[in-house]
């Protein structure tokens, strides 16, 4: 069984769900061992009991009721308890795989709502981060115990976000501050953005057409900042 004292968190944060034998040696209840010593008591309690053999026998034997209804009472009943018990240790059975197997359910659904949540920790966390490496992102969600399929898809969205709030900027700083569109482009291959990030901020600076660059024009660069990234929200 495992710790007591590990919170439901630890025991639930792992790069990979535990399999289902991984779950009954840690948290199931144990069925089938249960299941074999009730078997092995019943048994053990009807040879106790036999009327034909052994203590109960020898018994009969002294009293003369060896062969007498007494007998046969003795080993109807016998074989009633030992059903019973039998009976019973079969219900047990199937009421701890029925636990087992609905505890497995809710782990896995445990498992799933925390590696959600781990998810959008370590997303905000890349996408604000200012890192555009993937391999860095990756490794970072590893870490975090995503599964390496969900840490693969956090991680790439993180740094498309990353991207996006750069280029955002970037598209800001250049229209405030007034830069060519080949200024532009360089600033934002020094912010560290690829050439497809570059070339579209090439792309959006050459298109600024006059009118906005009037309008913008009486604002401070710091007011037309605020404006762009303001709008970028909406």
């Amino acid at each position: 069984m495992a710790s007591q004292w590990k919170s439901t968190s630890d025991k639930l944060k792992s790069n990979n769900p535990k399999t289902y034998l991984a779950y009954l040696s840690e948290d199931g209840a144990n069925g089938n061992f249960a299941y074999r010593d009730r078997i092995a008591t019943a048994k053990n309690e009807k040879a106790l009991s036999d009327s034909d053999y052994g203590a109960v026998a020898s018994m009969l034997l002294s009293s003369g009721l060896s062969n007498s209804g007494y007998q046969d009472y003795l080993k109807s009943q016998a074989d009633k308890r030992y059903l019973a018990s039998t009976a019973i240790a079969e219900n047990r059975k199937k009421t701890d795989e029925y636990k087992n197997l609905s505890g497995y359910e809710k782990y896995l659904s445990d498992y799933d709502a925390l590696q959600n949540k781990i998810s959008k920790s370590v997303l905000k966390a890349i996408s604000e981060g200012g890192d555009f490496n993937f391999n860095n992102a990756l490794a970072k969600a590893i870490s975090a115990g995503l599964s390496k399929h969900l840490a693969t898809e956090t991680a790439s969205e993180g740094v498309r976000l990353a991207k996006e709030q750069a280029y955002i900027s970037a598209l800001a700083f250049a229209k405030a501050n007034n830069l060519t569109a080949a200024k532009a482009k360089d600033y934002a291959l020094f912010l560290g953005l690829d050439d497809n990030y570059a070339t579209r901020l090439y792309d959006e600076i050459s298109t600024f057409s006059e009118n906005e660059k009037a309008f913008y024009s009486s604002m401070s660069a710091e007011d037309y900042y605020n404006y762009i990234m303001s709008q970028s929200r909406k």
